[in-house]
């Protein structure tokens, strides 16, 4: 039966086929399209049916799919099988050549589990009768778990003494342990944390036992079985890389339902279901194609259809499963001649390439060869030397620092007579460009630095304003793009910098935000504001003054700020990578270094951590939750210096509030006596470091024994300043940074960057390996290039924000990027953060800090993909590598 040709069939038809055949590295969620009848016609099931022939071609199918029919009583009393049932079975029948073996764990243990029964009254021991059913039938499919039950003698207990010595021998070791073996791998497999079987059954938060939800699975069947189905085709196209099988499953698998499903029947549930299993499990390999009955909801038309089709192909997107429905028109017997020349012209689905069986089983056998001989290299040569030397060795210096860490001095000058100078250089450098834009007819256009000033005299709160190296940075860009700008008199722009105060805390921002966008609705004539660089704390009044500078539609770019609530605004983005990667990288870093002193001289990954946050922060608050949903034991401690009223409630037992610094202590002693892998991992401002410190080392019993892995708010500056590690001997601490200028520059433009810094305010500064100055340096040049180009792009002198904007969405410096101080700044189209940006984790010594970690891209084609003493660990990626 072939596909009627109905006017706008054939494009139906060929983006359907277009939408299946999309790879998996750019697919959006799953898609159900649900084919219903304008009259009393077939035409529905014959799209349907047409279709199916269309997936295979001389007896071999070209895309994996199944078939299925309402499965319906029959007279003979013969079992029919489930819709299930013969998905599975369509889907193993009909697979394309190089497809290899289809294995659906998840879906065979979850109808194992529904059909099993007890009659046990103790949760426990239910549980594990559930566990011992779902084993037996696993075992029957099995030849090795077939074997392994032979040998271990079965259940049957030989009652001769002999006999039951020898059957007690084996039992343990051939029976007893494979069954625990398969319990424990099914409890990772359905119970791992963020899986989608723990919200699917509301599981609690912990590890929690899969098989104890056995009512919650009996109850919805059929809802569970789909979402079991869904994660295995998932799991099929995306599991296992290296495997030849997995890389030739280059398209979808498509479940075509040629009969509608009578009301409340397993057909219509699966159909009517299928949206909502696709948002529970992510999926986004399977196509549902389904014909229904007339009158269900709102229908497209063929054409209709075809462009939102079409939409789902181009643009993948995230979220709940694509649905549309069709209304197939009665077919009058004329056939709509563009619909029949192109389902005449190409009579099946055209994959990019038909692969064979024989070509992954040689690649496969290849790589078995290669990956022994590679195994037994290493294990001789590498493996046993690094274990004799190297496993309880402490981390520390990964990374050779061209010029020493030495932490810098404050000298006699107060803080708020550095912050006034910074801002005479500006104000010094505004003249020197309004002179040269006269003297060379060149345009100059305004940018606005929005940061706290500082007004301190004493160093004790100067200290901790980042305002003075962020304005030194902005400074020394200004000096450096204006230099550039007289070099190149046609393409280029010279900025005056306007800086701006956002008081403490940046409460002041809304208000500035509110006279600048005012100042911007107001102009007349070529516009001057060019954009806003700064907003460099997460807090809740950047992010109203940033929601206020987006409406006016002026472009910004963020310093120092890593909440990724400041992302939320199309006209923002930022030079430093956002939380999400940091609390990743540091998560991975935990994990796997030897960061945790056990005794003297030796030390171990961190097993357990203790997150201290302020939920109050927008920063502190996305950090700490990123970190806890990367590292596996966790216990958060909330502490708001402030103690402001209406404080959050904690949503599990693992959280717990804390109204003094003393409790803190005591709260991480405890959990390190528990066990002395416990590392803290601090998100709170710097300023309230050093008081944890105190409290922990006189007023606990841990006797100063202390790890802290530190979030970016731990800036070289203040540690160097407050010498913890000198203060605490017994403390190891390391942290997040963005640069060390100083003594460590990522590329040519570190480089610049650092001889400029030096000759403005010396090589012992106290900020001299700060980030700070380096990310306000990038955030500045970044604008600076963006306006330099919508120059060029416009080839005129009057340049507009919105070309500016344009240019900063499509990424400076296209897929190169800008060569930054602080590492390369590659945006995608219409990124927020740079992708793969570098970060450092820095162990404080009291010689200074030496890098103990490196990801991210330094400079044009190189980039830090490893980290470790022998850069054995892979370095997180922001996302996953092309191929």
């Amino acid at each position: 039966m072939s596909i009627p040709p109905l006017p706008s069939a054939g494009d139906f038809v060929t983006a359907f086929e277009e939408f299946v055949l999309v790879p998996p590295a750019r697919r959006g969620p799953s898609a159900r399209i649900v084919l219903v009848p304008l009259g009393r016609g077939g035409e529905a099931q014959d799209v349907a049916e047409g279709e199916c022939l269309r997936l295979r071609v001389r007896g071999r199918a070209l895309v994996p799919y199944a078939r299925v029919q309402e499965a319906r009583p029959r007279g003979d009393g013969v079992r029919v099988k489930d819709v299930f049932e013969q998905i599975e079975e369509g889907l193993l029948e009909n697979r394309p050549g190089g497809f290899g073996r289809l294995r659906l764990p998840r879906y065979r243990l979850l109808r194992a589990f529904a059909d099993a029964r007890s009659t046990e009254d103790q949760a426990a021991v239910r549980a594990r009768d559930l566990r011992n059913q779902c084993w037996t039938e696993r075992r029957k499919d099995s030849h090795v778990l077939k074997a392994l039950h032979a040998i271990s003698g079965g259940d049957q207990v030989p009652s001769s003494i002999p006999g039951w010595v020898w059957h007690w021998t084996r039992r343990p070791l051939f029976g007893l342990l494979p069954r625990w073996l398969y319990g424990r791998a099914q409890q990772r497999r359905m119970m791992r944390k963020g899986g989608w079987f723990r919200r699917w059954a509301g599981a609690q938060p912990g590890r929690g036992d899969f098989f104890a939800h056995h009512e919650a699975v009996v109850r919805e069947r059929d809802d569970a079985l789909l979402c079991a189905l869904l994660s295995d085709l998932e799991a099929a196209v995306r599991g296992r890389g290296l495997s030849p099988w997995v890389r030739r499953r280059r398209s979808r698998f498509v479940l075509v339902l040629p009969r509608a499903g009578v009301a409340g029947s397993l057909t219509e549930g699966l159909v009517r279901g299928f949206p909502k299993a696709v948002e529970q499990t992510g999926s986004t390999a399977v196509v549902l194609l389904a014909v229904g009955r007339s009158g269900e909801e709102s229908a497209q038309t063929l054409a209709a259809a075809t462009t939102t089709v079409d939409s789902w192909t181009r643009s993948p997107g995230r979220g709940r499963g694509r649905s549309v429905t069709v209304a197939v028109p009665p077919f009058d017997g004329s056939p709509d001649e563009e619909a029949e020349s192109r389902l005449r012209g190409y009579p099946e689905i055209q994959p990019g390439k038909v692969f064979s069986d024989g070509p992954p089983r040689v690649e496969a056998l290849g790589m078995v060869v290669a990956g022994v001989a590679a195994l037994s290299l290493v294990g001789h040569y590498g493996v046993v030397p690094l274990l004799k030397e190297n496993s309880t060795r402490c981390v520390d210096a990964t990374v050779t620092m061209p010029e020493p860490a030495t932490p810098g001095t404050v000298g006699d000058r107060s803080p708020k007579e550095l912050y006034e100078q910074a801002l005479a250089d500006i104000k010094g450098q505004n003249a020197w460009a309004e002179a040269a834009a006269k003297r060379l007819g060149m345009p100059v256009r305004t940018v606005v630095y929005l940061g706290p000033a500082v007004t301190v005299e004493n160093w004790a709160d100067g200290l901790y304003n980042g305002s003075i190296p962020e304005v030194r940075g902005i400074a020394l860009a200004q000096a450096q793009v204006n230099a550039e700008a007289t070099r190149d008199v046609r393409n280029k722009v010279l900025l005056r910098v306007v800086a701006e105060d956002a008081g403490p805390g940046f409460s002041k921002a809304p208000a500035v935000a509110e006279r600048i966008a005012q100042g911007v609705r107001e102009e007349k004539g070529d516009q001057q504001l060019m954009g806003v660089v700064g907003l460099g704390q997460s807090r809740k009044d950047t992010l109203r003054a940033r929601d206020i500078l987006g409406e006016a539609r002026v472009p910004m770019i963020g310093t120092v700020a890593t909440a990724e609530q400041m992302q939320d605004n199309v006209m923002y983005r930022q030079v430093a990578p956002d939380n999400r990667r940091e609390a990743r990288i540091a998560a991975d870093f935990a994990r796997r270094s030897n960061m945790v002193e056990t005794s003297p001289g030796r030390c171990a990954p961190a097993r357990r951590a203790v997150v201290v946050a302020d939920p109050t922060d927008s920063f502190s608050d996305n950090l700490s939750k990123r970190f806890t949903g990367e590292f596996e034991d966790t216990t958060t401690v909330w502490y708001d210096p402030d103690r402001k009223p209406g404080r959050p409630v904690p949503q599990d037992d693992r959280t717990q509030w804390a109204d003094q610094w003393s409790e803190v202590a005591g709260i991480v002693c405890r959990q390190i006596e528990a066990d002395e892998r416990t590392v803290v991992y601090w998100t709170s401002r710097e300023k309230e470091f050093a008081a944890f410190l105190d409290e922990f080392q006189a007023g606990t019993n841990c006797q100063g024994r202390l790890t802290v892995l530190g979030g970016n708010t731990l800036t070289s500056a203040v540690v160097d300043s407050e010498q913890p590690s000198a203060k605490h001997p017994g403390l190891r601490l390391y942290y997040a940074a963005h640069a060390v200028p100083r003594s460590y520059w990522p590329n040519d433009n570190g480089h610049t960057f650092r001889r400029a810094y030096a000759r403005a305010h010396g090589s012992r500064d106290l900020w001299g390996n700060d980030g700070r100055a380096p990310l306000a340096w990038d955030a500045l040049r970044l604008l600076a290039g963006a306006v330099n180009t919508a120059r060029q792009d416009s080839h005129t002198d009057a340049i507009v924000r919105g070309t500016v904007q344009t240019v900063l969405e499509t990424g400076v410096g296209g897929e190169e990027g800008k060569r930054g101080a602080t590492g390369m700044l590659t945006f995608e189209t219409g990124g927020k953060v740079p992708e793969d940006k570098r970060l450092l984790i820095l162990h404080d010594t009291q010689n200074g800090p030496e890098v103990a970690l490196e990801c991210g891209v330094l400079d044009s084609k190189v980039r830090r993909t490893s980290w470790g003493p022998h850069g054995e660990f892979p370095c997180v990626r922001d996302r996953p590598e092309r191929r």
